[in-house]
Protein backbone atom coordinates (compact mmCIF):
# COMPACT_ATOMS: atom_id res chain seq x y z
CA UNK A 1 0.00 0.00 0.00
CA UNK A 2 1.40 3.24 -1.07
CA UNK A 3 1.21 6.07 1.46
CA UNK A 4 -0.01 9.44 0.20
CA UNK A 5 2.76 11.96 -0.10
CA UNK A 6 2.90 14.86 2.35
CA UNK A 7 3.27 18.32 0.87
CA UNK A 8 5.77 20.18 3.04
CA UNK A 9 6.51 23.25 0.97
CA UNK A 10 3.98 25.27 2.92
CA UNK A 11 5.39 24.04 6.22
CA UNK A 12 8.89 24.99 5.16
CA UNK A 13 7.76 28.42 4.05
CA UNK A 14 5.95 28.89 7.33
CA UNK A 15 9.01 27.80 9.27
CA UNK A 16 7.32 24.72 10.77
CA UNK A 17 9.98 22.34 9.43
CA UNK A 18 13.58 22.87 8.35
CA UNK A 19 14.68 22.71 4.74
CA UNK A 20 17.11 20.03 3.66
CA UNK A 21 20.76 20.79 3.33
CA UNK A 22 21.55 22.38 0.01
CA UNK A 23 18.13 23.94 -0.46
CA UNK A 24 18.08 27.70 -0.88
CA UNK A 25 16.29 28.95 2.23
CA UNK A 26 16.42 32.56 1.04
CA UNK A 27 14.32 31.99 -2.05
CA UNK A 28 10.61 32.22 -1.21
CA UNK A 29 8.52 29.37 -2.47
CA UNK A 30 5.64 31.74 -3.09
CA UNK A 31 6.08 35.31 -4.23
CA UNK A 32 5.34 37.71 -1.37
CA UNK A 33 2.08 39.56 -1.70
CA UNK A 34 2.67 43.31 -1.88
CA UNK A 35 1.68 45.16 1.31
CA UNK A 36 -1.49 47.14 1.04
CA UNK A 37 -0.93 50.87 0.90
CA UNK A 38 -2.06 52.61 4.10
CA UNK A 39 -5.31 54.42 3.72
CA UNK A 40 -5.45 58.10 4.64
CA UNK A 41 -8.00 58.72 7.37
CA UNK A 42 -9.53 62.15 7.74
CA UNK A 43 -8.49 63.75 11.01
CA UNK A 44 -11.17 65.07 13.34
CA UNK A 45 -12.16 68.63 12.58
CA UNK A 46 -12.19 69.48 16.27
CA UNK A 47 -8.69 69.77 17.66
CA UNK A 48 -7.77 67.46 20.49
CA UNK A 49 -6.50 69.10 23.70
CA UNK A 50 -2.76 69.61 23.41
CA UNK A 51 -0.36 68.35 26.04
CA UNK A 52 2.22 70.70 24.58
CA UNK A 53 4.84 67.99 24.46
CA UNK A 54 7.12 66.23 22.03
CA UNK A 55 5.64 64.34 19.08
CA UNK A 56 3.73 61.14 19.70
CA UNK A 57 3.51 58.44 17.00
CA UNK A 58 -0.20 58.97 16.49
CA UNK A 59 0.08 62.74 16.12
CA UNK A 60 3.28 63.40 14.20
CA UNK A 61 5.72 60.72 13.09
CA UNK A 62 3.05 58.34 11.74
CA UNK A 63 0.61 61.02 10.62
CA UNK A 64 -0.12 60.69 6.88
CA UNK A 65 1.78 63.23 4.81
CA UNK A 66 -1.46 64.53 3.33
CA UNK A 67 -2.67 65.47 6.80
CA UNK A 68 0.34 67.64 7.64
CA UNK A 69 1.26 69.14 4.29
CA UNK A 70 0.10 72.59 5.42
CA UNK A 71 2.69 72.74 8.22
CA UNK A 72 5.65 74.94 7.39
CA UNK A 73 8.76 76.23 9.06
CA UNK A 74 8.55 79.70 10.59
CA UNK A 75 11.20 81.82 12.37
CA UNK A 76 11.30 81.26 16.12
CA UNK A 77 12.20 84.93 16.59
CA UNK A 78 8.86 86.01 15.10
CA UNK A 79 6.69 83.97 17.48
CA UNK A 80 4.91 85.66 20.39
CA UNK A 81 2.78 84.34 23.25
CA UNK A 82 -1.00 84.40 23.10
CA UNK A 83 -2.69 86.98 25.33
CA UNK A 84 -5.34 84.33 25.95
CA UNK A 85 -2.96 81.69 27.31
CA UNK A 86 -4.04 80.90 30.91
CA UNK A 87 -0.65 79.67 32.12
CA UNK A 88 1.08 82.12 34.48
CA UNK A 89 4.30 80.23 35.19
CA UNK A 90 6.49 77.75 33.31
CA UNK A 91 8.48 75.14 35.20
CA UNK A 92 12.12 75.42 34.02
CA UNK A 93 12.76 71.74 34.76
CA UNK A 94 9.75 70.68 32.68
CA UNK A 95 10.96 72.86 29.81
CA UNK A 96 14.43 71.29 30.05
CA UNK A 97 12.96 67.77 29.91
CA UNK A 98 10.82 68.71 26.92
CA UNK A 99 13.84 70.26 25.19
CA UNK A 100 15.82 67.06 25.71
CA UNK A 101 13.05 65.01 24.09
CA UNK A 102 12.75 67.43 21.17
CA UNK A 103 16.51 67.45 20.69
CA UNK A 104 16.64 63.65 20.61
CA UNK A 105 13.81 63.49 18.05
CA UNK A 106 15.33 66.43 16.12
CA UNK A 107 11.86 67.91 15.68
CA UNK A 108 8.68 68.79 17.56
CA UNK A 109 5.01 68.30 16.89
CA UNK A 110 4.02 71.41 14.87
CA UNK A 111 2.79 74.32 16.93
CA UNK A 112 -0.33 76.30 15.99
CA UNK A 113 -0.15 80.04 15.32
CA UNK A 114 -1.98 82.89 13.62
CA UNK A 115 -0.64 86.05 12.02
CA UNK A 116 -1.14 89.24 14.07
CA UNK A 117 0.61 92.51 13.16
CA UNK A 118 3.39 90.74 11.29
CA UNK A 119 4.09 88.27 14.10
CA UNK A 120 3.05 84.67 14.69
CA UNK A 121 0.81 84.57 17.75
CA UNK A 122 0.71 81.19 19.45
CA UNK A 123 -2.49 79.19 19.65
CA UNK A 124 -0.81 76.12 21.11
CA UNK A 125 2.82 75.27 21.76
CA UNK A 126 3.86 77.73 24.46
CA UNK A 127 6.04 75.13 26.17
CA UNK A 128 7.45 73.81 22.90
CA UNK A 129 8.55 77.24 21.73
CA UNK A 130 10.38 77.81 25.03
CA UNK A 131 12.10 74.47 24.66
CA UNK A 132 13.03 75.32 21.06
CA UNK A 133 14.56 78.62 22.16
CA UNK A 134 16.57 76.87 24.85
CA UNK A 135 17.95 74.56 22.14
CA UNK A 136 18.90 77.49 19.94
CA UNK A 137 16.50 76.55 17.14
CA UNK A 138 15.91 79.31 14.63
CA UNK A 139 12.91 77.65 12.94
CA UNK A 140 10.08 75.38 14.00
CA UNK A 141 7.25 73.58 12.19
CA UNK A 142 3.90 75.30 12.55
CA UNK A 143 0.35 75.31 11.28
CA UNK A 144 -0.57 78.90 10.41
CA UNK A 145 -4.32 79.39 10.85
CA UNK A 146 -6.65 82.26 10.03
CA UNK A 147 -8.63 83.07 13.18
CA UNK A 148 -10.49 86.06 14.55
CA UNK A 149 -9.66 87.28 18.05
CA UNK A 150 -12.66 85.47 19.49
CA UNK A 151 -11.86 82.25 17.62
CA UNK A 152 -8.23 82.46 18.75
CA UNK A 153 -9.30 82.99 22.34
CA UNK A 154 -11.69 80.04 22.30
CA UNK A 155 -9.19 77.71 20.64
CA UNK A 156 -6.26 78.75 22.84
CA UNK A 157 -8.28 78.11 25.99
CA UNK A 158 -9.60 74.79 24.72
CA UNK A 159 -6.17 73.52 23.68
CA UNK A 160 -4.74 74.46 27.08
CA UNK A 161 -6.86 71.77 28.76
CA UNK A 162 -4.66 68.89 29.81
CA UNK A 163 -1.46 70.82 29.23
CA UNK A 164 1.39 69.56 31.40
CA UNK A 165 1.50 71.17 34.83
CA UNK A 166 -1.47 73.53 34.41
CA UNK A 167 -2.45 74.46 37.97
CA UNK A 168 -5.99 74.55 39.34
CA UNK A 169 -5.67 78.32 39.82
CA UNK A 170 -4.79 78.67 36.13
CA UNK A 171 -7.84 76.55 35.31
CA UNK A 172 -9.83 78.98 37.49
CA UNK A 173 -8.65 81.93 35.41
CA UNK A 174 -9.48 80.02 32.23
CA UNK A 175 -12.99 79.11 33.42
CA UNK A 176 -13.61 82.70 34.57
CA UNK A 177 -12.53 84.03 31.17
CA UNK A 178 -14.88 81.64 29.38
CA UNK A 179 -17.78 82.94 31.48
CA UNK A 180 -16.79 86.58 31.19
CA UNK A 181 -16.34 86.46 27.41
CA UNK A 182 -19.59 84.59 26.86
CA UNK A 183 -18.03 81.39 25.58
CA UNK A 184 -20.12 79.66 28.25
CA UNK A 185 -23.10 80.92 30.22
CA UNK A 186 -23.11 78.59 33.24
CA UNK A 187 -20.65 76.50 35.21
CA UNK A 188 -22.29 73.40 33.78
CA UNK A 189 -21.57 74.66 30.26
CA UNK A 190 -17.98 75.38 31.29
CA UNK A 191 -17.62 71.81 32.53
CA UNK A 192 -18.98 70.42 29.27
CA UNK A 193 -16.95 72.77 27.07
CA UNK A 194 -13.61 71.97 28.71
CA UNK A 195 -14.36 68.34 29.54
CA UNK A 196 -14.05 68.85 33.30
CA UNK A 197 -16.27 67.86 36.22
CA UNK A 198 -18.70 70.43 37.62
CA UNK A 199 -17.07 69.88 41.03
CA UNK A 200 -13.70 70.95 39.67
CA UNK A 201 -15.14 73.94 37.83
CA UNK A 202 -16.96 75.17 40.94
CA UNK A 203 -13.96 74.53 43.19
CA UNK A 204 -11.53 76.31 40.88
CA UNK A 205 -13.78 79.34 40.50
CA UNK A 206 -14.10 79.55 44.30
CA UNK A 207 -10.32 80.02 44.46
CA UNK A 208 -10.82 83.44 42.87
CA UNK A 209 -13.09 84.44 45.80
CA UNK A 210 -10.50 83.82 48.51
CA UNK A 211 -9.12 86.79 50.51
CA UNK A 212 -7.07 89.19 48.35
CA UNK A 213 -3.77 88.43 50.10
CA UNK A 214 -4.19 84.70 49.41
CA UNK A 215 -5.12 85.35 45.76
CA UNK A 216 -1.94 87.41 45.39
CA UNK A 217 0.02 84.41 46.68
CA UNK A 218 -1.59 82.32 43.93
CA UNK A 219 -0.73 84.94 41.31
CA UNK A 220 2.91 84.58 42.34
CA UNK A 221 2.79 80.77 42.63
CA UNK A 222 -0.24 79.29 40.79
CA UNK A 223 0.47 75.74 41.97
CA UNK A 224 0.66 76.77 45.65
CA UNK A 225 -2.45 74.68 46.34
CA UNK A 226 -5.29 73.02 44.44
CA UNK A 227 -9.01 73.62 44.48
CA UNK A 228 -9.60 71.04 47.22
CA UNK A 229 -7.27 72.88 49.60
CA UNK A 230 -8.95 76.06 48.40
CA UNK A 231 -12.26 74.65 49.68
CA UNK A 232 -10.64 74.07 53.09
CA UNK A 233 -9.41 77.68 53.16
CA UNK A 234 -12.85 78.95 52.14
CA UNK A 235 -14.49 77.10 55.03
CA UNK A 236 -11.88 78.31 57.52
CA UNK A 237 -12.57 81.89 56.43
CA UNK A 238 -16.32 81.36 56.86
CA UNK A 239 -15.97 79.67 60.27
CA UNK A 240 -13.32 82.01 61.69
CA UNK A 241 -13.78 85.45 60.08
CA UNK A 242 -11.96 87.14 62.97
CA UNK A 243 -8.86 84.99 62.48
CA UNK A 244 -8.03 85.86 58.89
CA UNK A 245 -4.44 86.71 59.86
CA UNK A 246 -3.93 83.17 61.18
CA UNK A 247 -5.40 81.68 58.00
CA UNK A 248 -3.16 83.85 55.83
CA UNK A 249 -0.13 82.82 57.87
CA UNK A 250 -1.13 79.18 57.37
CA UNK A 251 -1.24 79.67 53.60
CA UNK A 252 2.08 81.52 53.72
CA UNK A 253 3.61 78.38 55.24
CA UNK A 254 2.78 76.55 52.00
CA UNK A 255 5.13 78.88 50.13
CA UNK A 256 7.84 77.72 52.52
CA UNK A 257 7.28 74.06 51.72
CA UNK A 258 4.62 73.02 54.26
CA UNK A 259 2.27 70.24 53.09
CA UNK A 260 -1.20 71.24 51.92
CA UNK A 261 -2.83 68.64 54.17
CA UNK A 262 -1.25 70.30 57.23
CA UNK A 263 -2.92 73.66 56.64
CA UNK A 264 -6.20 73.11 58.49
CA UNK A 265 -4.64 71.61 61.62
CA UNK A 266 -2.02 74.36 61.79
CA UNK A 267 -4.61 77.14 61.49
CA UNK A 268 -6.90 75.57 64.10
CA UNK A 269 -3.97 75.19 66.48
CA UNK A 270 -3.00 78.83 65.93
CA UNK A 271 -6.57 79.96 66.63
CA UNK A 272 -6.70 77.83 69.77
CA UNK A 273 -3.42 79.33 70.97
CA UNK A 274 -4.76 82.84 70.44
CA UNK A 275 -7.86 82.02 72.50
CA UNK A 276 -5.74 80.61 75.32
CA UNK A 277 -3.69 83.79 75.36
CA UNK A 278 -6.79 85.92 75.73
CA UNK A 279 -7.97 86.74 72.25
CA UNK A 280 -6.51 87.18 68.83
CA UNK A 281 -6.10 90.95 68.88
CA UNK A 282 -6.16 93.69 71.58
CA UNK A 283 -8.79 96.42 71.54
CA UNK A 284 -7.55 99.78 70.31
CA UNK A 285 -8.44 103.15 71.86
CA UNK A 286 -7.65 106.11 69.61
CA UNK A 287 -8.07 109.86 69.48
CA UNK A 288 -8.73 110.57 65.84
CA UNK A 289 -6.02 108.64 64.03
CA UNK A 290 -3.65 108.51 67.00
CA UNK A 291 -3.41 105.29 69.00
CA UNK A 292 -3.55 106.05 72.75
CA UNK A 293 -4.29 102.76 74.57
CA UNK A 294 -4.71 99.07 73.93
CA UNK A 295 -6.65 96.76 76.22
CA UNK A 296 -6.61 92.98 76.36
CA UNK A 297 -8.52 90.47 78.47
CA UNK A 298 -6.40 87.76 80.08
CA UNK A 299 -6.85 84.09 79.31
CA UNK A 300 -8.62 83.46 82.65
CA UNK A 301 -11.10 86.25 81.89
CA UNK A 302 -10.35 87.84 85.29
CA UNK A 303 -8.08 90.75 84.38
CA UNK A 304 -7.59 93.46 81.79
CA UNK A 305 -4.17 94.59 80.61
CA UNK A 306 -4.00 98.27 79.62
CA UNK A 307 -1.03 99.51 77.59
CA UNK A 308 -0.31 103.21 77.06
CA UNK A 309 0.99 103.96 73.56
CA UNK A 310 1.74 107.67 74.13
CA UNK A 311 5.24 108.26 75.57
CA UNK A 312 4.50 111.72 77.00
CA UNK A 313 1.29 110.75 78.82
CA UNK A 314 1.30 111.33 82.61
CA UNK A 315 0.86 107.75 83.77
CA UNK A 316 0.49 108.80 87.42
CA UNK A 317 -2.41 111.10 86.56
CA UNK A 318 -3.94 108.38 84.37
CA UNK A 319 -3.72 105.89 87.23
CA UNK A 320 -5.57 108.30 89.56
CA UNK A 321 -8.37 108.71 87.02
CA UNK A 322 -8.54 104.95 86.53
CA UNK A 323 -8.56 104.36 90.29
CA UNK A 324 -11.41 106.84 90.75
CA UNK A 325 -13.41 105.10 88.01
CA UNK A 326 -12.76 101.69 89.55
CA UNK A 327 -13.94 102.94 92.98
CA UNK A 328 -17.22 104.02 91.41
CA UNK A 329 -17.54 100.61 89.75
CA UNK A 330 -16.81 98.91 93.08
CA UNK A 331 -19.60 100.84 94.82
CA UNK A 332 -22.04 99.93 92.05
CA UNK A 333 -21.07 96.27 92.28
CA UNK A 334 -21.46 96.31 96.09
CA UNK A 335 -24.82 98.05 95.83
CA UNK A 336 -26.07 95.53 93.27
CA UNK A 337 -24.89 92.63 95.42
CA UNK A 338 -26.65 94.08 98.50
CA UNK A 339 -29.89 94.50 96.57
CA UNK A 340 -29.75 90.90 95.36
CA UNK A 341 -29.06 89.63 98.90
CA UNK A 342 -31.92 91.65 100.36
CA UNK A 343 -34.32 90.42 97.72
CA UNK A 344 -33.36 86.82 98.44
CA UNK A 345 -34.13 87.10 102.22
CA UNK A 346 -37.56 88.66 101.83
Amino acid sequence: MTRAGIKVSGLVAAGKVAARDGEDQRKPLVAARPAAAPSVVDLPTRDEPSHDGAPSPSRSADRPAAAREDARKIPVADIVDSPYQPRLKYDPEEIDRLAETMDTAAHADPIKVRMVNGKYELISGHRRIRAARSLGWTEIDAYVEELTDREAQAKTLLLAVGSVGLADYEYALMFATALKEGLCKTQREVASYFGQSTVKVSGCLDMLKLPPKIVRMLDAKPDLFGYQTGAVIKKLCADYPDNLADIERGVQRLTEGAAQNSLKSWVLQAIKGQAERGGAEPNLITNGRRLIFTTKISADQRSVVVNCKVPDLDIAAFEKHLQAWLEVQAKEVSSSAADETGGATQ
